[in-house]
């Protein structure tokens, strides 16, 4: 009876513990974690990462180094850009692995296979809203050597990375400890180097190729190999007890400062010839460039303007120096300078400033790139007096041709009008030259023709106006036209220097409303010179010839004063 209490005791105890055991191992996988998520188990040896959306909320040890490996700056390695990182290392091995897992909800499991040999496995799944990712080496013979696997390939990538910069920038890059040597340097540094000592055999620690300008903290650097100089931008960063140099090639930078300086020297040259004074100021209309011929045609002293004056201060000092025009009062002056700021800096200005004693500048403002302005100022004091000159000398002869009784007109090669006195415009009543639509010769002989009688000569006159000079046509075409109302006209046309046609209008006969009315007298002078067509008699037409013939003095006809009109250098139509 004993025995089997005993057995009975012992099969009680025995299912006791077993209910235990479980209860216990349903308790661990069920607890919860302080965050309130329940724990997931996981194998510490390999790596798992568990995610709720994008979130890391666990993971193995394995796994955090591999995620610290993964960042290589302390400030990136945050739970809330884990999944980024960890998706950007998986992306090269499992290239569609950002859509498969965006299958994941749906299929909620799923096993990805990648890398060169297949050798990589990430089991995804997902369940009560987490997603557990589970990264396993297939070629590695147990999980920590998966794992160091995966943590030594993300270092080797880095290593690997980091080499290749290294070895091909540009910049020469080196490692000094606190003695001062050499101890590490870049394959830039190496080979310059060697390039500057080709025989010799390199040992550690290498020589030091700027010893002396490292030591002088110099911004730049030069380096002399066979005859040719390069230049470098330097820099050092302290790195505990080794300092880094940085030695960056701007040799391109300095020869293109070197053309600059040539260019400015150069151009510096040119405005130093330039007879035209020259002012450049700045944005903030500061003298910054003047030339030589600004000094001597100014009178300004060169150390006032070397002390880079202001453009008001500038004016300032031309108007004490009565280089300026002087206006009415100081008010208008000030307005005047302010538009002619303005006015420079659209590139209108554009003055002639007649100063005391005769002398006459041309300034012109013209605006610089950003935002600068230069003025130039030339004197035209010669050009001025020879351009008077001539106006004086075509309004002298502007009024002999006033003067004259007779009608003048001219026309040029393409027969447009060109000048006609006032003893023109008197007698056939038109103004060609202030007539901007007139056709010129054309439109001249329709006016003739529509008030004289009948006659061939016009159309004589036209060939003749169309006849190149220089060819075997006659000098001049002569001719006497009788008006319609009973007056007589002496034509001449004749070609001048330079191929211009003048064409003469005399008159030789009394204006009569009837033939009837003209005395006998009269009638038998018109009738002689008509017959006459030569105009080679005296000045004074038919008085002229009353006086010597048989006409009263009486019944001349007499002009009026006339000015001359005419067109200048006007093209017509």
């Amino acid at each position: 009876m004993s025995d089997a209490v005993l057995l009975a005791l012992t099969i009680v105890a025995s299912a006791s513990l077993v209910v235990l055991g479980v209860l216990s191992i349903l308790a661990g996988v069920l607890r919860v974690r302080p965050g309130g998520e329940p724990a997931v188990p996981m194998p510490e040896s390999e790596a798992v990462f568990v995610f709720r959306d994008e979130t890391l909320i666990d993971c193995s040890d394995k796994a955090r180094h591999l995620l610290d490996t993964l960042a290589p700056e302390p400030d990136r390695a945050r739970q809330d850009d884990a999944l980024g990182r960890l998706l950007c290392y998986l992306s090269g091995h499992f290239p569609d692995i950002t859509a498969r897992l965006g299958e994941l909800a749906e299929k909620g499991a799923l096993t990805l296979t990648g890398g060169n040999n297949n050798e990589m496995t990430l089991a995804a799944r997902f369940h009560n809203g987490l997603t557990r990712l589970h990264l396993c080496d297939t070629s590695a013979e147990g999980a920590l050597i998966a794992l160091d696997r995966l943590s030594l390939d993300a270092l080797r990538s880095e290593v690997e990375t980091l080499r290749q910069v290294s070895r091909h920038v540009p910049a020469l890059v080196w490692h000094t400890d606190a003695a001062g040597k050499v101890v590490w340097a870049n394959a830039s540094y190496i080979d310059r180097l060697q390039a500057a000592d080709p025989g010799a055999l390199l040992s550690w620690p290498l020589p030091d190729l700027f010893a002396e300008a490292a030591r002088q903290d110099a911004e730049r650097l030069a380096l002399s190999i066979a005859e040719q100089t390069s230049w470098f931008t330097y820099a050092r960063i302290a790195l505990g007890t080794r300092d880094m140099h940085i030695a960056t090639p701007i040799d391109s930078a300095v020869q293109s400062e070197a053309a600059r300086q040539e260019t400015l020297q150069m151009l510096t040259r040119t405005f130093a010839s330039l007879q035209i004074g020259l002012a450049l100021f700045d944005a903030e209309r500061r003298l910054q460039v003047f030339n030589p011929a600004l000094v001597d045609m100014t009178g300004l002293e060169p150390q006032f303007l070397a002390a880079r004056p202001s453009f008001e201060q500038v004016l300032y000092a031309l108007r004490e120096a009565r280089m300026l025009p002087e206006p009415k009062d100081f008010n208008n002056w000030r307005r005047e300078i302010i538009e002619m700021e303005k006015s420079a800096e659209t590139g209108d200005y554009s003055e002639e400033w007649c100063l005391e004693g005769g002398r006459t500048f041309h300034v012109t403002g013209r605006p610089q790139p950003n935002g600068a302005i230069a003025l130039f100022i030339e004197d035209v004091t010669t050009e001025a007096a020879l351009s008077r000159s001539f106006r004086s000398e075509i309004e002298t002869v502007h009024k002999v041709l006033d003067g004259l009784p007779d009608g003048i007109i001219t026309f040029g090669l393409s027969g447009q009008t060109l000048l006609a006195n006032d003893a023109y415009t008197q007698l056939w009543q038109a103004d060609p030259c202030a007539d901007l639509a007139d056709e010129g010769l054309a439109q001249a002989i329709r006016l003739w023709s529509a008030q004289a009688e009948p006659t061939t000569f016009w159309a004589r006159l036209a060939e003749f106006a169309s006849t190149p000079a220089g060819s075997s046509a006659p000098p001049r075409l002569s001719a006497t036209i009788v008006c319609k109302d009973g007056g007589m006209l002496g034509i001449t046309a004749r070609r001048l220097n330079g191929g211009t046609l003048m064409v003469v209008f005399q008159q030789i006969g009394l204006r009569a409303a009837h033939p009837a009315r003209i005395p006998p007298a009269e009638l038998t002078l018109h009738s002689e010179l008509v017959q006459t067509p030569d105009l080679s008699r005296p000045a004074g037409g038919v008085a002229e010839l009353a006086r010597t013939d048989r006409i009263e003095p009486g019944a001349e006809h007499i002009r009026k004063p006339r000015k001359a009109r005419h067109a200048g250098s006007r093209l017509r139509v």
